[in-house]
């Protein structure tokens, strides 16, 4: 693809409603919305990069929170003459291929390189949970903010902060149905009578804890193994070679997941919060736009309503038919969120990332 229709893509692509109100000063969070690692056979996994490997390590982080709650300026609209041709209006990227080489080509310059002591990764994590009488079951999302401060150098320490947000019915008639709780208990797997954990619509408390067993040699996952930040700098940066690199670290894995879904996670992951260069980053959007099987959804709204479009890939597992999305947003090549949902369109779990960056601070104390 050419350099002019790469940037006639990018002039195009960014959706009509993300672009500023000429009447009135654009609003930042609009305009500079920011944008995981990876581990094992199923894509919750990727919650890895912090220590939650899995959806149910997800809930157990939730729990593990919920539990200790328990005890003017103006622009002048240019003059057009009478006999001037009106601008056409956008046109949005037709495939997913297209949105993913506009990306690659924004991403080269709205980066996040750079270097610090650690990589901090700000985010919020949703999972669904079954809830309920037993013959009126229905679900709730539990949400959760996590700020994690990853460790680059040796005898630093990793920190994770971490506060339940509440937990949100998804299906208002079943919950009202069940007398509109606001308190959920989920018994114990051992059925000695102990909850497991209770979650509430009202937040948790703020907590800090260290990071245990997390060291700049850990700190990341990517294609189902641990990477080093210096690994991570070193990556291959034209779209081949990086695959070639995947498929051998995915083989060395046991990945038992198919090539392109394998490929498409991964490169999920380098996009979204790993500490690369905006090549890398750019590489990864230009290997997984050459994947077969990802398609375009075009534009939608993140589970916090943000504006983006979406690729996606479907797949077909022992949980049956699930799809992961990745969120874009073409205007800056940052991809802000990614999303799991069934076979019925329902969302099941949810990444949102607020920020992605070294530092050089120190991380907050316990």
């Amino acid at each position: 693809m050419s350099d002019k229709k790469l940037m006639e893509l990018l002039a195009d692509a960014r959706p009509r409603r993300l672009d500023p109100d000429p009447r009135r000063r654009p609003d930042p969070a609009v305009l500079m919305a920011h944008p995981r690692p990876v581990r094992g056979r199923r894509p919750a996994r990727r919650f890895a990069v912090a220590g939650l490997a899995t959806a149910a390590a997800v809930a157990a982080a939730l729990t593990a929170v919920v539990l200790s709650d328990v005890d003017t300026d103006r622009r002048v609209a240019p003059v057009v003459e009478a006999d001037a041709a009106a601008p056409s209006a956008p046109v949005p990227p037709k495939t997913a291929r297209e949105l993913l080489l506009v990306a690659a080509e924004r991403t080269t310059t709205s980066t996040v390189d750079g270097d610090g002591r650690y990589w901090v990764l700000r985010r919020e994590l949703g999972s669904r949970m079954e809830v309920g009488p037993a013959a009126r079951r229905y679900h709730i999302m539990l949400r959760i903010s996590e700020e994690m401060w990853l460790a680059r150098r040796p005898g630093d320490p990793s920190v994770a902060v971490q506060r339940f947000l509440g937990a949100e019915p998804l299906d208002e008639a079943a919950w009202r149905a069940d007398g509109s709780p606001t308190r959920w208990v989920v018994p114990g797997l051992d059925g000695g009578g102990k909850p497991a954990a209770v979650y509430t619509t009202a937040p948790g408390p703020r907590t800090v804890r260290p990071m245990r067993g997390h060291t700049a040699d850990n700190n990341f996952l990517l294609a189902g193994g641990p990477v080093t930040a210096k690994q991570l700098a070193a990556l291959p940066t034209e779209p081949a070679s990086l695959e070639a690199w995947l498929v051998r670290r995915l083989r060395q894995a046991g990945s038992p997941e198919g090539r392109a879904y394998a490929l498409f996670w991964s490169g999920e992951a380098l996009v979204t919060d790993l500490p690369v260069p905006a090549a890398v980053r750019a590489a990864a959007y230009r290997m997984m736009a050459g994947l077969d099987g990802v398609r375009l959804l075009g534009e939608v709204t993140d589970a916090r309503g943000r504006a983006g479009m979406a690729v996606a890939y479907t797949r077909e597992g022992d949980g049956g038919r699930s799809e992961t999305r990745l969120v874009i947003d073409p205007a800056t090549g940052r991809a802000s969120a990614e999303e799991e949902r069934n076979a019925a369109g329902e969302l099941t779990r949810y990444t949102i990332v607020d920020s992605a960056g070294h530092s050089d601070e120190a991380p907050p104390q316990a």
